[in-house]
């Protein structure tokens, strides 16, 4: 089902890490099925015998989708070892039933109606709040996973298209004015942050960036242009420090007069291309939740190569950054080093000639003679086994900080790559 199941941070062990990935993928799917359901899905035109297999062409249908999403949630509760009502226990729907529901309406309509989404929301929602109950009582983290992944795949499968909303009365939750808030945000990032350890590298940062990036519902303005913006861009950059936050919202209020003065009307087209955006983001989120896609999939040949040239410009600094300091640090102990060869020396011209005298005329030498020489011998050893333990450390050391520049660089871009912009 994923890519990597395996892979996950250090100190998390494998098979926890594997439950908390497949707890978040099933919350996830089961959002998306009930927002696929409450959209509906159109009967396909019939497949000819010319055209390329689906999983290779990669052109599936939304009935399609629908049901390759029911059967990922069965196979999921599989792994989760969630029981799984089979039809006609209770009822003919149950979430066993709901892939063969789907292909059955997608073979033949008007034979096999899709049942409609008040006799399927019913069913997600007793099977969804028991598998709930059954991960937190296993673990609190695979709950949060599990609600973690549902809400997820809220911020775009809940809301409601904006040719639909408009046509029928919609609360204000089922659309971006409280889907997009920075609040609802900003829960999600720190559930995520949470998580992180359980995870594969660099899927939380991904996701962290983009849900930051879309929290966008009170945060907007229009500029003299017409054109939407986001209200005072310099202390939004900032918002990471809580003073340019409290600054940016008395702001705000002091201009909007209170909170929902804050949210900007759009236009039906600015609503359109709002949503389609989004639709492109919740696809990265899908596949980066359900593992379809690793992080570093997202990277172009482009990325690559400014990635590598940037670590080796900056590796290269570091280099020489290294070597300035390294001279600075012989300078600064030349005197030592200075006393260390005069005392060598020294000792050496002490300990020479009568160590030649002696063998010369076949006379044993002197124990305290030979103590100067055997000091000499361990003064040397010592400053070269020193030696050589600094040099070893520091190209450890320096490929250890190549290493972590290149993951920084290759982490930027990631970020970049999977967030899609709301403008």
């Amino acid at each position: 089902m994923t890519e990597d199941k395996g892979e996950q941070q250090p100190g998390v062990a494998e098979g926890q890490a594997r439950q908390v990935q497949q707890a978040l993928s099933l919350g996830w799917t089961l959002a998306e099925i009930l927002g696929r359901w409450r959209r509906g899905i159109t009967p396909p035109r019939k497949a000819k015998a010319s055209d390329r297999l689906s999983f290779s062409s990669h052109e599936v249908l939304p009935g399609d989708e629908l049901g390759m999403a029911a059967q990922r949630a069965l196979v999921l509760a599989q792994g989760l070892k969630l029981a799984v009502p089979q039809p006609g226990e209770d009822s003919e729907v149950t979430l066993a039933s709901l892939p063969n529901l789907v292909y059955a309406y997608m073979a033949d309509p008007k034979a096999h109606p899709l049942p409609g989404v008040q006799t399927v929301r019913p069913v997600l929602e007793a099977w969804s709040r028991s598998a709930w109950i059954a991960l937190a009582a296993r673990s609190q983290t695979l709950a949060t996973a599990f609600s973690l992944g549902g809400s997820l795949a809220d911020t775009y499968w809940y809301m409601w298209p904006p040719g639909r909303a408009a046509r029928h009365k919609v609360r204000v939750k089922e659309t971006w004015r409280d889907l997009l808030s920075r609040q609802r945000m900003g829960k999600l990032i720190g559930q995520l942050r949470t998580l992180e350890e359980s995870l594969p590298p660099d899927v939380v940062p991904a996701l962290v960036h983009s849900l930051d990036r879309w929290g966008i519902a009170a945060e907007m303005e229009r500029g003299r242009d017409g054109r939407l913006r986001i209200s005072y861009r310099l202390l939004f950059a900032m918002r990471r420090f809580s003073w340019a936050r409290r600054l940016r919202y008395k702001l705000k209020l002091r201009k909007f007069g209170s909170y929902s003065g804050m949210v900007v009307d759009l236009s039906a087209d600015e609503e359109r291309a709002l949503y389609e955006r989004l639709a492109r983001q919740a696809e990265i989120w899908g596949d980066l939740v359900r593992g379809d896609r690793r992080p570093a999939s997202y990277l172009l040949p482009s990325d690559r190569e400014w990635i590598n040239w940037m670590s080796r410009i900056v590796y290269a600094a570091l280099i020489l950054l290294g070597g300035v300091v390294g001279v600075v640090v012989v300078s600064a102990l030349l005197p030592l080093l200075n006393g260390l060869a005069l005392g060598v020396s020294s000792a050496a011209s002490q300990a020479l000639p009568s160590m030649i005298e002696s063998q010369a005329l076949k006379i044993p030498l002197d124990p305290k003679e030979l103590s100067g020489w055997f000091s000499v011998i361990a003064t040397l050893s010592t400053f070269l086994v020193f030696v050589s333990s600094v040099v070893a450390r520091s190209f450890h050391t320096l490929m250890g900080v190549y290493d972590r520049v290149r993951a920084w660089f290759a982490r930027r871009r990631i970020r970049a790559r999977a967030t899609i912009s709301w403008t």
